[in-house]
């Protein structure tokens, strides 16, 4: 078995095409001209089977996972899951939310909902909606809702800035107890990648 190893160093002062380099938590490629870009590496989680959740009050891990963050680092994520429930129509609310023993130096990240009472697939255009949260406390991203059979698709993308390093934990939070769990269905991932330190605005490439 053949392995490369890099040593981590400041990256060159003027990027020339077909450089590679690692600086870390990065490694960064330049394909043309002095355009210096990331090279994603990116820890993935994808359920195979649906995770069932907890007809409970109180955050709850939306994959029944955390990842394990660096200090002092930036990340880029993407999230895309399906939360659905066939019992229980006590009237609720939905937060999203990150826990976990990592500290958080700031964090921005798009959300995209969109819900139903029937199924994962015929979803109506009315109940979309579209947020910029910048907490990593729980927010609430839908509507109250009461109804026996539930189903809503997520999109989140953002950054955040890490502090003390630790676990980073997606969940969810259910306002109240509606009697019956929710499920985190099958197909749902999490995708995650450094970008930069923290403490500055990321900057690679040829930004001026």
């Amino acid at each position: 078995m053949s392995i490369l190893v890099l040593t981590s160093d400041t990256l060159i002062g003027t990027a020339a095409a077909g450089n590679i380099e690692y600086t870390s938590p990065i490694f960064a490629a330049t394909p043309i001209g002095t355009q210096r870009g990331i090279v994603p590496t990116q820890q993935y989680y994808r359920l195979n089977a649906d995770y069932v959740g907890s007809n409970a009050t109180g955050a709850q891990s939306l994959f029944g996972v955390g990842v394990t963050l660096s200090a002092s680092t930036v990340y880029e994520f993407e999230i895309i899951f399906a939360l659905s429930k066939t019992a229980g129509a006590t009237s609720h609310t939905i937060a999203l939310g990150f826990g976990g023993t990592a500290t958080v130096n700031n964090i921005g990240y798009y959300e995209s909902l969109a819900e139903n009472n029937t199924s994962l697939t015929t979803l109506a255009a009315t109940n979309d909606g579209v947020v910029f949260i910048q907490t990593a406390s729980a927010t609430v991203i839908t509507q109250s809702f009461g109804n026996a059979t539930k189903c809503a698709i997520s999109i989140v993308k953002g950054t955040v800035s890490i502090n003390a390093g630790g676990t980073f934990i997606p969940q969810y939070t259910l306002s109240v107890a509606p009697g019956g769990a929710y499920s985190t269905v099958a197909g749902s991932f999490i995708r995650i990648n450094p970008l930069s330190a923290s403490g500055a605005a990321t900057n690679v490439g040829t930004w001026a």
